[in-house]
């Protein structure tokens, strides 16, 4: 009896010990499992955090949104419309994303410019890691030494922001949001209902939310001997203790280098081998029953218990090192085949998620995709605005029209990028439109004007395409047209054609017909004509204010702008300049006698006369009623006098027709100073001159006389 008793026994003693380590080895399996899932869902969280800290502020958006914050202070306009487009980008991912908690821009210095909590705006975060290694960098920290459970985030996510140069400008820091960690650490994936898993710090204190605590416990602690060994060493464990509620579990322990945490996965150990526990009483029972069966009864038992489990635990065990795709087969319909058909539900859940995970990450590069399309075509928008705001500026800035053609052609070049394109425009003065100026390359040249007559330049016509079919043959006339897209765009002034926009795609261009192109082509030609008309204005008033517009001379006031410079200048190159002041002989009969529209025709012939008789440099002005001032510069005493005498006679030979009617020929007196020898400035100058001509007039008229020499000294105006 004693020899069967005793092989039962050691074969029953075996096969509980076989029973309880496979047991062991198939829930330390299953709980590294979970705890794999779990690590690998907060794998997926950081690269969340990362993604959509990344997408927060773009390097184009620094000039806008962060260099008035480093180059402003506070309360000003451009500080102030800065830090506002700031923070409602911060509150919008908060809201949108879930992700932070918290997010704040710091400066070069570490110092806080936005933060969406206000009161941490202006601390100092210079000496904290995130801070210096997030200039560098993108880098996650988790600030486990300093949190607890329900108390705050443990991780922070910092990253640069760099500018259009690849420069370190500021760092952008996120604080997560607890919320997500809780819910992944909360989905009990598995563990029944005893199980849990949760983030423990090298402080030994919990960091998210436990299943079983009450919430209002804030601080919850713990400290196994395992748990010291995984966090001295930072490596992974497993082992059965009394966890922080005092209950006997067995757990896993993974060490989360990224993070510097704990993964804890455990379950409660009557929980955990409660189907072990069954599977162990009943194979007692039927070895107690068996116990006059033999040896071979008693190890086939123990084998078929032993056999399904260690296949158990060999296929957890591969699934756990990443093949997903295993599957447990189950062979018996017991509780072995139960768990076996429990365990393939919950790898098929753990299929599901990843899944889950990747398709959400997909979305994620998505939308990012999405957001860099949406801020180039921003970038695009600000840089024509950009490139309109500097034609307009320098637009305003130019003193007269022919300054204005040259500065604005480089700058449509810049503004139509990768266009030819020829810019006409006329001053209202003639019925043709002159080309001020063409860029590009161009197979054919541009005409050197175009007539009002042009396709484009017709009232109510704002802009046309010129190789359209209908529109080719007319448009052929006067521009060339190649196999690359033109159009044409109108300037309108004062309701009327005042130039013409052509632009000319080069080969390889974009289309120049495209409505984004249209409509950058009509608010450039909106600009240009609106600067243009005002610099045309301004001449014109110019104009009016220093002409005579009867005789077209210069008037009064403009000889008293002029005379001075022009004194300067011949001093300080040591010229002299002459002065002749010309009178009308008996003007007053020519009224008297064929009224004062014939004085004023007299006038208008001798006006034109002077402007047409005189060198480029001369200036010729009425001074007033019937006499004229002539300036000219570099003019000898000699050949003043011998000027002065061939216009007097050129003047006495005119042909003068009023209404039909030829009037009596005129003749003129002319009085002669120059510079220095009978003054130094204006007003001795045209003393001289004006006292010559009363010497001429009182010694009979129709002659020309010298001022006489006088004692001057050195002047300098």
């Amino acid at each position: 009896m004693l020899l069967v008793l005793l092989p039962m026994f050691l074969i029953g003693s075996s096969s509980v010990l076989l029973g309880l380590r496979g047991g062991q080895t198939q829930v330390v399996n299953q709980l590294e499992s979970v705890a794999t899932l779990k690590e690998e869902q907060i794998v997926a969280w950081i690269q969340s955090l990362r993604i959509h800290m990344g997408a927060i502020v773009y390097p184009h958006q620094v000039p806008r949104l962060i260099e008035p914050l480093l180059t402003n202070e506070p309360g000003t306009p451009a500080y102030t419309v800065a830090y506002n487009e700031l923070r409602i980008q911060f509150d919008g991912v908060i809201a949108s994303t879930g992700l932070f908690e918290e997010v704040l821009l710091l400066n070069p210095q570490g110092r806080a410019l936005v933060a969406t909590d206000p009161a941490k705006e202006g601390q100092v975060h210079s000496l904290q890691e995130y801070f210096w290694r997030g200039i560098e960098g993108t880098y996650v920290q988790s600030l486990s030494s300093a949190t607890a459970q329900g108390l705050s985030s443990p991780v922070v996510v910092s990253q640069p922001v760099y500018d259009a140069d690849g420069r370190a400008r500021a760092v952008l820091v996120g604080r997560a949001s607890a919320r997500t960690l809780n819910e992944i650490m909360l989905q009990r994936a598995g563990l029944g209902e005893t199980g849990e898993t949760y983030l423990v710090g090298p402080n030994y204190l919990l960091l998210t939310d436990s299943r079983f605590a009450d919430r209002r416990t804030q601080i919850l602690r713990l400290h196994t001997p395992i748990m010291e060994q995984v966090i001295r060493d930072q490596t992974n464990g497993a082992g059965v203790y009394d966890n922080y509620r005092q209950q006997r579990v067995i757990g896993v322990y993974h060490w989360l280098p990224s993070l510097q945490f704990v993964l804890v996965a455990e379950q409660e150990e009557t929980e955990a081998f409660q189907t072990i526990y069954a599977t162990l009483r009943l194979n007692m029972v039927i070895a107690l029953i068996a116990i006059l069966f033999a040896l071979i009864s008693a190890l086939f038992v123990a084998r078929s218990i032993a056999t399904p489990l260690a296949s158990l635990a060999d296929t957890a065990t591969r699934i756990a090192g990443g093949d997903l795709q295993l599957i447990a087969h189950p062979r018996r319909n017991d509780e072995i085949g139960a768990l076996t058909v429990a365990f393939n539900r919950m790898t098929a859940r753990l299929r599901e998620l990843i899944g889950n995970l990747e398709s959400h990450v997909a979305e994620l590069e998505q939308a990012e995709t999405e957001i860099r399309r949406v801020n180039q075509q921003l970038a695009r928008d600000v840089k024509e605005q950009e490139l309109l705001n500097r034609l307009s500026s320098r637009l305003q800035q130019s003193q007269s029209l022919e300054e204005a053609y040259a500065v604005s052609i480089p700058l449509l070049q810049e503004i139509f990028e990768g266009c030819a394109g020829a810019f006409y425009h006329h001053t209202g003065k003639t019925e043709v439109y002159p080309l001020v100026g063409a860029w590009g390359k161009q197979p054919d040249p541009y005409p050197d004007q175009i007539c009002s007559t042009c396709l484009a330049m017709q009232v109510g016509t704002r802009f046309v395409h010129p190789n359209n079919q209908l529109d080719a043959h007319a448009c052929a006339l006067c521009l060339p047209i190649g196999g690359h897209p033109l159009l044409c765009v109108q300037l309108h002034a004062n309701r009327e054609p005042a130039g013409l926009l052509c632009l000319y795609g080069e080969p390889g261009s974009g289309n120049a017909e495209e409505p984004r192109e249209l409509s950058l082509a009509i608010r450039t030609a909106d600009l240009l004509a609106l600067a243009l008309a005002n610099l045309q204005l301004r001449e014109d008033l110019r104009e009016q204010a220093i002409r005579d517009p009867l005789t077209g001379l210069f008037n009064r006031r403009f000889v008293n702008e002029i005379l001075g410079p022009k004194l300067i200048e011949a001093q300080r190159h040591q010229r002299s300049l002459g002065i002749m002041l010309l009178d009308i002989d008996y003007f007053k009969r020519i009224n008297d006698t064929f009224g004062h529209d014939a004085g004023d025709t007299t006038l208008r012939i001798l006006g034109r006369f002077l402007s047409t008789s005189l060198r480029g440099e001369d200036i010729a002005c009425r001074f007033g009623g019937e006499e004229m001032l002539l300036i000219m510069p570099s003019m000898t005493e000699e050949n003043a006098i011998s000027r002065a005498n061939n216009l007097r006679e050129a003047i006495s030979n005119l042909d003068l027709i009023h209404e039909g009617q030829r009037l009596p020929n005129i003749t003129t007196s002319i009085g002669v100073a120059i510079f220095p020898d009978h003054g130094l400035n204006h007003d001795e100058l045209i003393t001289a001159a004006d006292q010559a001509l009363y010497r001429a007039k009182s010694e009979g008229r129709n002659r020309v006389c010298l001022a006489k020499p006088r004692d001057v000294t050195i002047y300098n105006p």
